[in-house]
């Protein structure tokens, strides 16, 4: 998988670009909106919208 451009936020569902992008997984992130930074607070815009469909 590619780096993706940016991250949704689950918390405020803000578009988050920064982040660290690793082995196909985010690392790090941080959210600007709600300052939220727990990763695994934080998906791809194809698996929110897998979450969001189901």
């Amino acid at each position: 998988m590619a780096i993706p451009d940016y991250l949704i936020c689950l918390n405020c569902e803000a578009a988050c670009y920064v982040f660290e992008w690793r082995d196909d997984e985010v690392t790090e992130a941080y959210c600007e909106l709600c300052t939220s930074e727990e990763i695994d607070q934080f998906l791809t815009q194809e698996d929110f919208d897998a979450l969001i469909e189901a």
